[in-house]
């Protein structure tokens, strides 16, 4: 995954003060109401910092980003530090909570803003924001993800519960979507490390390929369009704790109960594993012909805990076993969070607030139990 980087600077005097950003990544609509629940990380910001939040996506939704925004008013000095630590955890909060302002990563772009002490009221500020940058392209590519976004919705039935709706989101999304190996190598601003990259084409210009950040803004993406809340939570995965690299999944709620699903592990080739497994072979082959158990390699990491993910074993449960032996496709591995220390490195103030999922209703036996 790619890591989140806030820089800030000051780029003016006395009471204008500019703060650029390297990275980003949000999803659209209008500014939330404040009954707004189904983006999850602003209802953790304090009443300031949704004021942050939403006049920034007020300016990213603007028919004209450049353009000035309204001003907010608060308390915190915007020449402060706790100013700037507010400013980094709304636009977090922001990128996280909204996969369709993907145009942000791919440009060279900057918030600015500027800022008035009141005179009558000296313990307040009046604080505006705008866009620093150019987006010739960003209502085009905006339209076409939400037109691929309605065309992967358009099959599902969205009046069933809302369990069913995830996995069959899950599973089409997974199903479209290529891991982009190449994207995965360079840390630049591909198009693999946004919803559209997944759901449309990354920048070279490959339909449907992305990397983990990809999937997992594609994923929260159309759950929202489908009504279901989400998180993206981001951290380090791999066999080991001492070898997991970056990487980045997302929390799902259901039920008022969080799941944990990492879509790009999900989407497992077996046919690329089996040519690690020459000892079995045949066995493996004769796996990967067997839908009931290539179903639940693609689920392994499907409306999981926050225990189980954290720490994952296959066991048994996942071998494929017939009267020559068994096969596994399976190994050990962890996925850990960022905490709050990785904040300041990482600009990822968001995960380490994330919920612990403990969810165990609607695993994929479960729900697959009531489809069968």
């Amino acid at each position: 995954m790619r890591r989140l980087s806030i820089a800030a600077a000051a780029l003016a005097a006395m009471f204008t003060i500019s703060v650029l950003f390297a990275y980003a990544e949000p999803s659209g609509g209008s500014v939330p109401a404040e009954n707004d629940n189904i983006h999850y990380y602003r209802t953790l910001l304090t009443d300031e910092e949704q004021l942050i939040y939403d006049a920034l996506l007020a300016c990213a939704m603007s028919e004209d980003p450049s353009e000035r925004g309204e001003e907010i008013r608060i308390t915190a000095d915007p020449s402060g530090e706790d100013f700037k630590l507010m400013f980094r955890k709304s636009y977090n909060a922001l990128i996280y909570d909204h996969p369709e302002l993907f145009w942000l990563s791919t440009s060279n772009s900057a918030f600015q803003f500027s800022y008035r002490r009141q005179l009558l009221s000296p313990d307040y500020y009046r604080v505006a924001f705008q866009i620093n940058g150019e987006f010739p392209v960003k209502d085009a590519q905006m339209k076409e993800l939400d037109e691929a976004a309605e065309e992967l919705l358009s099959g599902i039935d969205l009046t069933e519960p809302a369990p069913f709706v995830a996995l069959e989101i899950h599973d089409r999304l997974i199903d479209l979507v290529t891991y982009d190996k190449d994207a995965a190598e360079v840390l630049d601003k591909d198009l693999a490390h946004t919803a559209y990259g997944a759901l449309v084409e990354n920048t070279s210009g490959y339909s449907n390929t992305a990397v983990c950040d990809g999937y997992s803004y594609a994923y929260e993406y159309l759950l929202q369009k489908a009504g279901i809340r989400s998180a993206i939570v981001a951290g380090r995965a791999g066999e080991t704790e001492e070898t997991a690299g970056s990487h980045s999944w997302n929390l799902v709620e259901l039920d008022d109960e969080w799941y944990e699903v990492d879509a790009t592990w999900n989407d497992i080739s077996v046919e690329e594993a089996l040519d690690t497994e020459e000892e079995y072979s045949e066995i493996a082959e004769e796996a990967i012909r067997n839908k009931w158990y290539t179903d639940k390699l693609t689920h392994f990491l499907f409306n999981v805990t926050t225990e189980e993910i954290s720490d994952f074993k296959p066991g048994r449960y996942f071998r494929y076993t017939n009267d020559r032996g068994w096969v596994s496709f399976l190994g050990d591995s962890v996925h850990i969070r960022y905490t709050a220390d990785d904040s300041e490195s990482t600009g990822d103030y968001m995960s380490p607030l994330a919920p612990v999922a403990e969810g165990t209703q609607y695993t994929y036996e479960e729900l697959k139990k009531e489809l069968e």
